[in-house]
């Protein structure tokens, strides 16, 4: 090691200096809250276990007093709770063991300098700070190690610099500092180190990190899990690959172990899981309107959509990929690994229904897959060393302005020029080099979509609208029974819909999104009829509007009906307004329909729906 370190004084001087640049970034302007929104969820393990001794979190209080006091997050979706009362944690626990030692330290400042020990004060925010320091100063010498065992010590230290400061790496590491995507760089850069290592020596000290490594990367974000093909497939070629599985075979020891290591290394979070929910594998992320989506992946969108297209906003990553193509003559032993690695691991990131994962600076949850990508756009670099001149010069321009571009598009961001999730390619040429917001560059960007249900009419003066659908009673459903129908009154014609007990819900208004819109979004205006009894108590009953998917409901929003204010026996005309959500498939339908919250029973009549579409 010492060898290596001393004979690449570029490459490990870019090291510093990118480290340098960070640390000086995130400590003249730290994170206001650094624990905050999804940070905030990967980081309860640590203070539920620790400070308050309550990793099932039957109190919930103390969740609750951290989000008053310090604006963790706008609503709770970090944890569900369960039939018990025990309140599950939505995130894996891999994150929080990086994170344990700095953690420790935190809180040992805080006992000691009379800081609130509570888990969430300064000195806890800023142990999560010194940790992604740590991460990204062992993260860029282990690449810098696997860089210079296979390029020139000039070479290694550009692709250091253009992986740190010509990708999204930057903006995560300064701006994101407690997302997980910069630590897992730092677990990817380990794993390719230390691959190389064991093919050239087979030592088990090499085997037993890299299981572990594998083993935080799935136990950090499963998907992860790809990291596997690496090591498995390093070194296979069309030819030979009887030769490999039978190279392997001779270290089927080793082989084991790693497959031991890994499957305890998962044990604390199968266990965590069949103790809170009496299941070894629990699915946390279950909003039915967001999920994987294999069969309808968005790779196209996730590479070249102006919303959050890898390669717009992190053009730099384009050249790594042609490097992939290089690595047959320039890295043989690399290449069916990190091409299997990059088509897997880009379908499994397509293929998630929130493919632009929130708000962040292009497609963040690539970035982990940077220090994989070193190496094709180490090829690159290499194949440009060799040409003419002209080549030389023109490679170096070309990636010196996308690295320039990617500087200029992250200081956009920060300066709200380039939104987070909303951007649309209208938006991206009206803000294009610019560094003053345009007038009216909110009406190019895509909808804000309320973080809650609790919106009233919207603004329409720039929307085109028609009836959807509207339903009476007077003639059967389809497929409905019609013992609900009754003739005794009625709203308009000669037949209502009497909810009772045993029959809480009326039919419901079911169309297919692909049938409705091809727009970003819509305003539904919802409304229906319910009579108000003559005499005695009132009935209790709302109006649903909710999208669902798979038969489950997401975004959905029930608003209970005011009978109070009515005359007695008149109808009552009940309204709401629903933004469409992002929906999660085509055929996905809304689903409208009034539901009994009683035992008193209620008439309700004409269900209508009407669309309000933005103009193009």
């Amino acid at each position: 090691m010492m060898r290596v370190l001393g004979g690449g004084r570029l490459s490990l001087a870019a090291v510093l200096v990118l480290w340098g640049l960070i640390a000086l970034a995130l400590l003249r302007t730290p994170p206001v809250n650094i624990l905050s929104w999804d940070t905030f969820g990967y980081y309860l393990y640590l203070p539920a276990t620790f400070i308050h001794h309550d990793p099932a979190i039957h109190d919930i209080g103390w969740v609750n007093d951290a989000v008053a006091t310090y604006n963790s997050t706008a609503t709770l979706y970090q944890v569900q709770q369960q039939p018990d009362g025990a309140w599950v944690l939505k995130y894996p626990m891999g994150l929080a063991l990086l994170w344990l030692p700095f953690f420790l330290v935190g809180h040992l400042v805080a006992l000691l300098s009379g800081a609130p020990a509570d888990g969430f004060s300064a000195p806890y925010q800023w142990s999560i700070i010194v940790a992604c320091l740590a991460y990204v100063g062992v993260g860029l010498l282990l690449l810098r190690k696997l860089l210079l065992a296979h390029f020139p010590d000039g070479l290694s230290a550009a692709v250091l610099a253009l992986v740190v400061m010509g990708t999204n790496y930057v903006h995560q590491a300064l701006y994101s500092t407690g997302m997980p995507h910069v630590f897992l760089f730092t677990l990817y850069a380990g794993v390719l180190w230390h691959t190389h290592r064991w093919y050239q020596e087979h030592r088990r000290s090499d085997a037993v990190k890299l299981a572990v490594l594998m083993g935080l990367l799935a136990l950090s974000r499963p998907s992860e899990a790809v990291v596997v093909l690496i090591p498995l497939l390093y070194g296979l070629s069309t030819s030979n690959w009887r030769d490999h599985v039978q190279g392997q075979m001779r270290y089927k020891g080793q082989l084991m172990l790693v497959a031991g290591i890994l499957l305890l290394v998962g044990v604390p979070q199968l266990l965590y899981w069949k103790w809170l929910t009496g299941k070894l594998l629990y699915m946390s992320y279950n909003n039915p309107g967001e999920g994987f989506e294999f069969l309808h992946p968005y790779t196209w969108e996730v590479l070249f959509s102006f919303r959050k297209g890898w390669y717009i906003y992190t053009p730099v990553m384009a050249v790594a990929t042609a490097g992939l193509f290089l690595l047959r003559k320039r890295l043989p032993a690399w290449r069916w690994s990190l091409v299997a690695f990059f088509v897997l691991n880009l379908y499994v990131v397509s293929s998630w229904s929130c493919w632009w994962y929130a708000d962040s600076f292009g497609q963040r949850a690539l970035v982990q897959s940077y220090a994989v990508m070193a190496l094709p756009l180490g090829a690159v670099l290499g194949w440009l060393a060799e040409r003419r001149i002209v080549w030389r010069w023109s490679g170096a321009f070309l990636l010196l302005g996308l690295t320039g571009l990617n500087l200029f598009q992250v200081h956009q961001g920060t300066l709200g020029l380039i939104h987070t999730s909303r951007m649309t390619w209208p938006a991206y040429k009206a803000v294009f080099g610019r560094t003053q917001r345009p007038e009216g560059l909110e009406k190019l960007w895509l909808v804000e979509r309320a973080l809650t249900m609790d919106h009233g009419a919207p603004d329409l003066s720039g929307y085109r609208s028609w009836p959807l659908r509207t339903m009476g009673f007077d003639a059967p459903e389809p497929d409905v029974d019609e013992a609900g129908r009754t003739d005794t009154i009625a709203f308009d014609g000669g037949h209502a819909w009497l909810l009772k007990p045993g029959r809480e819900f009326t039919p419901a208004v079911r169309v297919p999104w692909r049938s409705i819109s091809a727009a970003d979004h819509v305003w539904f205006e919802v409304t229906c009829r319910v009579h108000r009894p003559l005499t005695g108590p009132l009935p209790k009953l709302a109006l649903v509007t909710t999208f669902e998917h798979n038969g489950y409901s997401y975004q959905y929003m029930a608003r209970d009906v005011d009978l109070q204010s009515a005359e007695p026996g008149a109808w009552v005309e009940v309204r709401q307004w629903y933004q469409s959500p992002e929906v999660r498939r085509p055929e996905d339908p809304l689903a409208v329909y009034a539901w009994l919250r009683d035992t008193l029973p209620a008439v309700v009549d004409r269900i209508t729906i009407t669309v309000h579409e933005p103009r193009p």
